[in-house]
């Protein structure tokens, strides 16, 4: 007589054992991509708007920064620019849709305009007060301009954390991470994830950046 049906393996009459070893990954990170399909549009206008700007050379980013400029007083692009503004919100409300889903309504409390040339360096950080980050790459080539990274949180407040070589790269032994991005694309995430990048290797990397708060 044949093995019954309550205990024969439903996916296979000569699997032996079942499944007995399971590895979940908690608490995944969400990172949003939204490309405006408005781009050059935005971009002329924003060019327009740095010609007739200031170039900043001290800012309060000075201090994780490297040949990292800013144009324009912080705010003053998108209090000037609504389109933009606009952009930026379809962008917010998308990413929390898509993720964390907070009870509120969602807007930018402080955004600037930066322009990283050759040789620039953004130090690895974290914004503070604020839910989100997102970075807007309005002037940006891939194969020319570095690429933004995020890294994981493997410190303790209160313990040292032990760290080993691994035999092989998994998504759960990353420390550091990126993905293709765009000129046009608006990138959103939390406000607690590190992030940053290395040498910039040419000139004009422009980017328009905004942390988001409850509003």
């Amino acid at each position: 007589m044949t093995e019954s049906a309550t205990t024969k393996h439903p996916l296979s009459d000569t699997l032996e054992s079942k499944i007995t070893n399971e590895t979940y990954g908690l608490f995944p990170t969400p990172i949003s991509k939204f490309t405006l399909p408005n781009h050059d549009l935005l971009k002329k206008d924003i060019l327009e708007w740095m010609n007739s700007s200031d170039i900043l050379q001290k800012h309060v980013r000075s201090s994780i920064t490297h040949n990292v400029v800013q144009v324009g007083e912080s705010n003053k692009l998108l209090l000037e620019l609504p389109q933009v503004a606009d952009a930026f919100q379809t962008a917010i409300v998308q990413h929390n849709d898509n993720s964390m889903h907070y009870k509120c309504n969602l807007g930018v409390n402080e955004s600037y305009l930066e322009i990283a040339n050759e040789g620039a360096i953004y130090a690895p950080h974290e914004v503070s007060n604020c839910l989100y980050h997102s970075i807007y790459l309005i002037n940006y080539d891939p194969e020319k301009h570095s690429s933004y990274k995020w890294r994981k949180n493997v410190s303790s407040n209160h313990y040292p954390i032990m760290q080993v070589e691994t035999n092989t790269l998994s998504p759960y032994n990353l420390t550091e991470a990126t993905f293709s991005m765009k000129e046009g694309d608006i990138i959103t995430f939390p406000a607690n994830l590190t992030f940053g990048y290395d040498s910039n290797p040419s000139n004009e990397l422009i980017t328009l950046s905004a942390n988001i708060v409850p509003s």
